[in-house]
């Protein structure tokens, strides 16, 4: 018994300790305010619905805290957009409604934690995005077809992460996309965090 609470004593030492750093696995909230563009045909011309728009989900990762202090990262991302688009061109005076899915990502950071404690995190990010569209189309005869789409791209951006209890912290990232089709604006993305480190 009294080796086991020695032992209990130890780990718990331990744990408090990984906890001071950007060690390990995470999981949290995703709150984003992003740009996202979707793209359809009709009677072979490409009509383009875009803008930015707020998401809601949920993260989840790993992360390597190395001596120098160096953090490198992976992490899931599945959030879903609220509202549509429509069309921002007219082909063949069609209406085009974009009506947009959950959208999923895989985010890699590599950045560098700061303080006394490491309770600061500046961070550099790379994330691959795919977003889904369900499209509907009225033609002006009244007719309607549905088309999906499916838009890969990637999103760049800078960041901050404050630590604020043993398993708690939060973050801010702003970036840009990367364009993959053409008529299309980047817009500023924003995201803000709130994690659950194990």
């Amino acid at each position: 018994m009294k080796y086991g609470l020695i032992g209990l004593l130890i780990l718990a030492g331990i744990a408090a300790q990984a906890q001071k750093e950007f060690q390990g696995f995470f999981i949290g909230l995703d709150i984003n305010y992003h740009y996202l563009f979707g793209g359809a045909q009709v009677e072979g011309q490409e009509t383009i619905g875009d803008g930015l728009r707020a998401a809601l989900g949920v993260t989840g990762g790993y992360r390597w805290h190395f001596a120098n202090d160096l953090v490198f990262g992976i992490e899931a991302q599945l959030n879903q957009p609220f509202g549509s688009f429509q069309n921002t061109t007219d082909p063949a005076k069609a209406i085009v409604n974009y009506l947009i899915k959950p959208q999923s990502g895989l985010q890699f950071q590599l950045g560098k934690a700061l303080g006394e404690e490491n309770k600061h995190l500046l961070l550099g990010y790379f994330a691959f995005n795919q977003t889904r569209f369900h499209i509907d189309i009225t033609m002006p005869d009244g007719s309607q077809f549905k088309q999906t789409d499916f838009e890969n791209f990637g999103r760049v951006g800078l960041g901050y992460e404050n630590r604020f209890g043993n398993q708690w912290s939060t973050r801010f990232q702003i970036g840009t996309s990367m364009d993959a089709l053409p008529d299309t604006n980047n817009g500023i993305d924003t995201k803000v965090n709130v994690f659950y480190a194990f």
